[in-house]
């Protein structure tokens, strides 16, 4: 019945525009009537016609702006940082924790554990990253009213030693969060406690002694309710650089 009335109040209050911008010939006079009415409505009744309940509401859009002329805007990521998604005590990040685009909240780590067995403290661990080789993607995707995004990284490390085949060995069946640094400093998260990130990981000896020997490391998922995003200046997270009260 609310919806009922909403549109038809609605409809009325167009037709009300047009008379108005007939008898006075002028349109923007009958543009101008419909917010007045609509407010003088809500003013006198307290019933709003375009509140978000009930659904008249229109989302409003922001601008989006390209980097301003004169500024740098380099691609590409220069350092990689995981942890695993059971190394944080609750989920991160929160919906509640993103203020105008960035995440305001560090993670709550795992307090280590004397055991047994004895369980290390919950940190962040480095990932040594070959140049020019740290990429994230994201995507929204879906029709509307279903859609979310999608969440991904890429990235290739040199080499082939035994301390590299024993680190990677635990990516396996593990989920991580991860926190990439971009080239312009920007600190980035990647994935959530909820929803981990899951490495595929392959290794290429290559053929001859030109050729990259290096491993692959590849993660894609999807369900998430943002893309990857920026951690706030004043956020400071053990292990992770930069962060400043």
């Amino acid at each position: 019945m609310k919806s009922f009335f909403r549109i038809s109040a609605a409809l009325a209050l167009v037709l009300m525009g047009a008379l108005v911008a007939m008898a006075t010939g002028n349109e923007l006079a009958g543009i101008a009537t419909i917010p007045a009415v609509s407010y003088g409505l809500q003013y006198v009744t307290g019933y709003s016609l375009f509140s978000a309940e009930g659904g008249l509401a229109f989302g409003a859009l922001s601008p989006i702006k390209r980097p301003k002329q004169g500024v740098a805007n380099p691609g590409g990521g220069r350092r990689l940082f995981l942890i695993g998604v059971d190394q944080i005590t609750a989920d991160w990040p929160l919906e509640s924790q993103v203020v105008d685009g960035e995440i305001t909240a560090p993670p709550t780590l795992a307090a280590a554990q004397v055991g047994p067995p004895a369980v290390p403290a919950g940190a962040f661990v480095e990932v040594d990253v070959s140049d020019n080789s740290l990429k994230l993607d994201q995507s929204m995707k879906g029709s509307v009213g279903y859609q979310s995004w999608e969440q991904s990284i890429e990235v290739k490390i040199a080499g082939y030693t035994k301390e590299q085949v024993a680190a990677v060995e635990k990516l396996l069946n593990q989920e991580v969060v991860a926190v990439v640094i971009q080239a312009d400093g920007t600190r980035v998260v990647v994935g959530t406690v909820a929803i981990g990130q899951q490495f595929e990981v392959m290794h290429t000896t290559g053929a001859k002694g030109s050729d990259r020997r290096e491993w692959t490391l590849k993660s894609k998922q999807d369900g998430y309710m943002h893309g990857y995003l920026p951690l706030a200046a004043n956020v400071i997270i053990a292990g992770i650089p930069g962060g400043a009260a």
